[in-house]
């Protein structure tokens, strides 16, 4: 007796559909792997800053209310510092050791360092994002956080007067440019019978310009002369001052006479330049924060137009 063979065609697009369901069952099951946490940090511009600018950081936090952020670089301590005081050394599971900002809701944060008290070298430094406090000795696999480097310059100063000689009588025009977004430089111009201080607003591009009327260079007597241009630095306060015929220098509230322009006893020409470029270079040596003044020096001729004429000591200041 032969075997019946079964030709109902249901039972297998059955078993198809049950094999399918049982796929969609399982796969409805898997478990979904949570989205990693995260942090973010950026500067705002190129990365690249002046001694006394003010620096934005900002970025994305997912993972917790707070962001921490501390700076590494020349002469910080190994596991960074504190923005707002680079040399105090980071504590890992010590808040107060980081600098703190909150996160906000939307999972950004945003943090404006400013820069002109503080006590950092010129060099390339790199700002660590946490979402909790962490020192770098402390890193794993585990750890989240982002980095970016930037770049801290020193301000400077360049000057030059042309033409030179420059003509008793005539027009000359004192130019250079003076980095790190000072809002003006002063102009100091020192001749054996000559004192002068101009103050010269600096545009955007970090130019600045001073043209001398006739006027003004008809004081001027055959000689030598020296100019020299002053830096306020990151403060933007100019720490040396002329008035009545004392040249001062300004720390704080306090002030100190380095020297008289006129009357006895008073420096003239190279004596004076040389007192006040001294001045200006201790100072600046002398303090950490680069908040103190530094300068530029060009020496020029005047060449006596009408020799029968003698100008009389002379000592002026312009703001």
């Amino acid at each position: 007796m032969s075997k019946q063979t079964s030709n109902n065609p249901y039972g297998f697009w059955k078993m198809i559909f049950l094999l399918i369901m049982a796929g969609a069952v399982v796969l409805s099951f898997s478990p979904v792997s949570a989205e990693k946490p995260s942090v973010t940090i950026v500067a705002k511009g190129d990365q690249s800053y002046y001694m006394g600018e003010k620096v934005v950081f900002y970025g994305m936090n997912t993972d917790s209310d707070s962001t921490y952020l501390f700076i590494t670089g020349p002469n910080l301590p190994d596991n960074g510092g504190k923005l707002a005081s680079p040399k105090q050394d980071t504590i890992s599971g010590n808040p107060d050791s980081f600098t703190l900002v909150k996160t906000n809701p939307d999972k950004t944060w945003e943090y404006i360092w400013y820069t002109s008290d503080l006590k950092l070298d010129a060099g390339s430094y790199t700002v660590y994002a946490m979402t909790k406090p962490d020192t770098i000795d402390q890193f794993n696999n585990l750890t989240t956080y982002g980095t970016v480097s930037i770049i801290y310059k020193k301000p400077f100063i360049a000057t030059a007067i042309s033409p030179l000689p420059v003509q008793k009588g005539q027009p000359f025009t004192v130019t250079g440019y003076a980095e790190g977004n000072p809002p003006a430089v002063q102009l100091w111009i020192l001749g054996n019978s000559f004192f002068s201080l101009v103050t010269v607003p600096v545009d955007n591009e970090a130019n600045y310009t001073f043209t001398s009327d006739t006027q003004f260079s008809e004081k001027l007597t055959a000689g030598d002369y020296y100019l020299i241009a002053e830096h306020p630095m990151a403060d933007n306060r100019f720490d040396f001052t002329f008035s009545g015929n004392q040249v001062t220098a300004l720390q704080g509230n306090d002030s100190t006479i380095l020297f008289r322009v006129t009357g006895p006893g008073s420096l003239q020409g190279r004596d004076a330049a040389d007192a006040l470029v001294f001045a200006l270079s201790e100072n600046e040596h002398r303090n950490e924060t680069y908040a103190r003044d530094t300068h530029a020096i060009v020496a020029f001729t005047v060449s006596e137009t009408n020799s029968s004429q003698r100008a009389q000591p002379v000592a002026t200041a312009r703001v």
